[in-house]
């Protein structure tokens, strides 16, 4: 990945944390990697574990940010959820999947920001 998409992935998700905190929800880690990859913020929020996936984009020309989240992704990050709640012993507990999408401007200062809860579901 490109500094340039790093950095802006990043900010993305410096502002998604802050959002999240103001609506109540306690992070408990950000960026926690599995053996197949990351899951970008893992929370608790009204007794529920929530994953959140956080997709930022700086141009409109492929759509809001969260149309990125392919069903390939969501199955990945239905993976990466599971190995999380396996780990922790936490497998009989309410979780759910959010996306987070974040648009930038062009000197990426934040333009919008849109909270889908329970944007994931299982696709066994």
């Amino acid at each position: 990945m490109g500094r340039e998409r790093k950095e802006i992935g990043s900010l993305g998700e410096k502002l998604a944390l802050e959002f999240l905190k103001a609506k109540g929800y306690r992070v408990k880690c950000k960026n926690f990697r599995t053996p197949f990859g990351e899951l970008d913020i893992v929370a608790t929020h009204r007794g529920s574990i929530v994953f959140i996936e956080v997709r930022t984009r700086t141009t409109s020309s492929l759509g809001p940010p969260f149309l990125s989240v392919t069903r390939i992704k969501q199955a990945h990050i239905i993976k990466h959820a599971l190995f999380y709640l396996k780990r922790y012993g936490r497998i009989d507990s309410n979780w759910r999947i959010d996306v987070v999408s974040v648009k930038l401007d062009s000197e990426r200062a934040l333009e919008n920001i849109e909270h889908i809860e329970n944007a994931v579901e299982e696709i066994y």
